[in-house]
């Protein structure tokens, strides 16, 4: 099935990639799980990249559900192959933009907060190497405020290809400080104890 996936979803017309992305694309697959037990199972997979699309694939099910920008496909026998079933703002509300969140923080000085976002490189900067190693990088949000990025490559994969003025999006934990604030956490936790970040870059997630 796997092959025939790739098949049709190459016949699909290419969409721009919207903001927020993986963000909203997880919190419909969320849903769907939760919903529609019967034809998404086990919950909890891993969102995997394929092509332009971001999707999750239930092996107990044999079901795949994905998104393409605002549009969302299912595919398995379920659905008599490959359906277009609407767009994500059909089944949940598109999580709000993070610049006002993250102003928030940064005017009360308030760190150790969970938030995801959206930004453009403005500056790569030289590898971290005390303790963990660290990939760093600034990002500026719509609203100007800027953040630095420390990406921990000894549990994540380095982001090879990124380069000034490529838009990310990230998941990870806010730190504040005077130029803006860090995000870190953008990994998951070998410990399982930490909600699991990542960024998201050219459709790879990096975690």
């Amino acid at each position: 099935m796997k092959l025939t996936t790739l098949l049709f979803l190459a016949l699909i017309p290419s969409i721009a990639a919207a903001e927020n992305f993986l963000i909203n694309s997880n919190k419909l697959f969320n849903f769907a799980e939760e919903s529609y037990p019967e034809l998404f199972s086990p919950a909890g997979v891993a969102t995997t990249t394929l092509d332009e699309y971001l999707v999750r694939y239930y092996p107990n099910t044999d079901t795949y559900i994905g998104t393409r920008s605002k549009e969302v496909y299912v595919y398995g026998d379920d659905f008599n192959g490959l359906l277009r079933a609407g767009v994500i703002t059909d089944y949940i509300e598109l999580e709000a933009d993070g610049d006002e969140l993250l102003a928030q923080f940064f005017a009360n000085v308030q760190s150790n907060v969970q938030v995801s976002g959206t930004g453009v490189v403005i500056s790569i900067l030289s590898d971290d190497l005390s303790g963990s190693r660290h990939q760093r990088f600034i990002i500026e949000l719509k609203s100007k405020q800027t953040l630095l990025i420390a990406h921990n490559i000894d549990l994540a994969p380095r982001i090879d290809t990124l380069a000034v003025n490529d838009p990310i999006e990230f998941f990870g934990e806010y730190e504040w400080n005077d130029k803006g604030g860090v995000i870190h956490w953008t990994h998951r936790d070998p410990e399982k104890i930490h909600e699991n970040g990542w960024i998201f870059h050219n459709n790879i997630i990096y975690q």
